[in-house]
């Protein structure tokens, strides 16, 4: 998974919901698209090089800083 298809799930997006229970709006995801991209990216490819398929339901916790 690449920077740019990060970058473009959450360019997608729809503005002022939240999707989790971090509580996030995607606005705000949007808004910091180009900082959170690239770790985003990151997890995604170690999490499929080393196997980890989290099973996760639609409860990520994602911080943003």
């Amino acid at each position: 998974m690449t920077t740019k298809e990060i970058a473009r799930i959450i360019s997608r997006l729809l503005n002022n919901i939240v999707l989790g229970p971090d509580r996030i709006l995607n606005k705000a995801l949007k808004t910091y698209r180009p900082l959170i991209a690239p770790w985003l990216a990151d997890v995604a490819r170690v999490c499929f090089a080393i196997g980890y398929y989290p099973q996760l339901r639609r409860s990520i916790i994602t911080v943003v800083l």
